[in-house]
């Protein structure tokens, strides 16, 4: 049989303090949990016609791989994303020029954290209409690996 010493001594100050305490820190992670805000990762960049003239295209711009997206190009052929809780990953541009009806694709890494926001999608004189064409990334095209001898120099000098 429990007495009442019993309950007494079981819910000494120190106890009861101490499930407070916990309970705040619960019902504030909780409350925390419940009304912060997701991030929004920004995906934009521009469609051209060609490299020297920078022509602006009027282009249907999707996102296919590894989530679905679809927006189109402005009149200035600016295109942009805003998504929602976006791993960083490598995606795959799809641009359909509208005027032609030429297809480009095109993969690109995109950081959850910072975003892309300087994507450049070129469709080239040379493309027939109607035509489906693979372009390459717009960063690795620029960055290149420094190889084992220039590393090498670079710490002797």
């Amino acid at each position: 049989m429990i007495s009442r010493a019993t309950l007494t001594d079981f819910f000494s100050k120190s106890k009861v303090i101490f499930a407070t305490f916990a309970a705040i820190i619960t019902f504030s992670i909780t409350l925390y949990n419940q009304f912060k805000g997701s991030r929004a990762t920004e995906i934009s960049g521009i469609v051209a016609d060609e490299k020297n003239s920078a022509k602006p295209v009027d282009a249907v711009v999707r996102i296919s791989s590894p989530i679905q997206a679809q927006t189109e190009t402005d009149s200035r052929g600016r295109f942009k994303f805003r998504l929602e809780n976006l791993p960083s990953d490598t995606f795959l541009l799809i641009v359909q020029n509208k005027r032609t009806n030429t297809i480009t694709k095109q993969n690109e890494f995109v950081n959850a954290s910072r975003g892309r926001t300087d994507i450049v999608v070129l469709f080239d004189a040379e493309m027939r209409d109607g035509g489906i064409y693979n372009s390459y990334d717009t960063v690795h095209q620029r960055r290149r690996q420094t190889s084992l001898k220039k590393i090498v120099e670079g710490l002797f000098r």
